[in-house]
């Protein structure tokens, strides 16, 4: 009866068997995957010149989940709630630099260059 409603997903393991990319199937972050995030963000917000803690930030799919963006380490980024408030309400936009590091892009009305902006 379990079997009925099961699904299998595509996990990627750390060496420890941490899982860091669970696909499109799952939408939440996995704490080790938060944790992931947070070693490479500096365990706080990452909005430039925010130093909410790790622990009061949510974790943001940088394609969103529902535009079909992965739930893994390389497409997350810990925002603070007022950060991540205003990434999907004033028309932010997050993308991941070529060196693997999340850029934020203002909304023209904030800057007409749009010029990204980082930690």
């Amino acid at each position: 009866m379990l079997a009925c409603d099961a699904e299998i997903l595509p996990a990627v393991l750390g060496s420890d068997g941490a899982i860091l990319d669970l696909g499109t199937g799952t939408r939440l972050f996995t704490s080790n995957q938060r944790h992931a995030i947070g070693e490479r963000d500096g365990h706080h917000c990452n909005f430039p010149d925010c130093e909410a803690p790790e622990k009061w930030c949510h974790a943001h799919h940088i394609i969103h989940w529902a535009d079909g963006g992965p739930t893994n380490v390389g497409n997350g980024v810990l925002l603070c709630p007022s950060h991540h408030e205003m990434v999907h309400h004033d028309n932010w936009t997050v993308r991941m630099s070529t060196h693997g590091h999340p850029e934020y892009i203002p909304p023209p009305w904030t800057d007409p260059r749009q010029h990204p902006l980082r930690r």
